[in-house]
């Protein structure tokens, strides 16, 4: 089953995607997601360290485990304010 995960920000202008579909069968945790995510897209590999994922809207840690529902996963980048 493919999953939406959307790229905000730097992130979407590095892939040239604001949204793609992959499949995430196999991973189980939320750190899993973003390995799949750095090979998919090694040009963005280095930044995912310091981006967050939100699953189901929901922003998650790297050892939580996925639901096993999932209608998207967003990778947010670090966002400054001023």
């Amino acid at each position: 089953m493919l999953t939406t995960v959307k790229f905000f920000a730097f992130l979407a202008e590095k892939t040239n995607q604001t949204e793609v579909k992959l499949n995430l069968q196999q991973c189980q945790t939320v750190g899993e997601v973003r390995e799949v995510i750095s090979s998919e897209f090694p040009e963005i590999a280095i930044d995912l360290a310091t981006c967050m994922l939100a699953v189901n809207m929901e922003f998650q840690h790297d050892g939580d485990l996925l639901p096993e529902e999932i209608t998207e996963i967003a990778v947010i980048p670090p966002v400054s304010g001023g």
